[in-house]
């Protein structure tokens, strides 16, 4: 949802526009941020909890979704924190939005990233029964 809002401002800014914000724009944001935030911490908890079959190719595209999208985050950021920030005044509130935002993303990779991990990691459903053992006759 974050890439479908914020691809046409990325746009105007790689373009030199200039992008001014609405007040819906920014609790938008906010929003977004806490439930972001949110969801993170939770499953952070429940982490260790869970268990994943191995799925190879979902766990690169999990890691490459992840890679990615905190990229488009970054270079995002960069272009409003250094191209654009001369023509606005400063303004602490919105540095700080974008500082959270930026680590919220920094939280949403880790997260993909786990769970991509996990599913490389995990171990096959036969892995460990490949050794021949005797069978149980039913005899004491």
């Amino acid at each position: 949802m974050f890439f479908w809002d914020a691809l046409p401002d990325y746009r105007e800014l790689t373009a030199g526009e200039l992008v001014v914000g609405t007040p819906e724009d920014f609790a938008f944001a906010v929003f977004g941020l806490v439930v972001m935030q949110s969801a993170y911490w939770y499953a952070r908890r429940l982490q260790p909890q869970i268990r994943f079959a191995r799925r190879v190719l979902l766990g690169h595209v999990l890691l490459c979704v992840s890679e990615v999208s905190f990229f488009f985050v970054s270079a995002l950021a960069t272009v409003a924190m250094f191209d654009h920030w001369k023509r606005s005044q400063f303004v602490f509130w919105k540095l700080m939005l974008l500082a959270s935002a930026v680590f919220a993303f920094f939280c949403y990779k880790r997260q993909l990233a786990s769970v991509g991990d996990a599913l490389l990691e995990a171990q096959p459903e036969r892995a460990g029964k490949a050794t021949i053992e005797p069978k149980e006759t039913g005899k004491p």
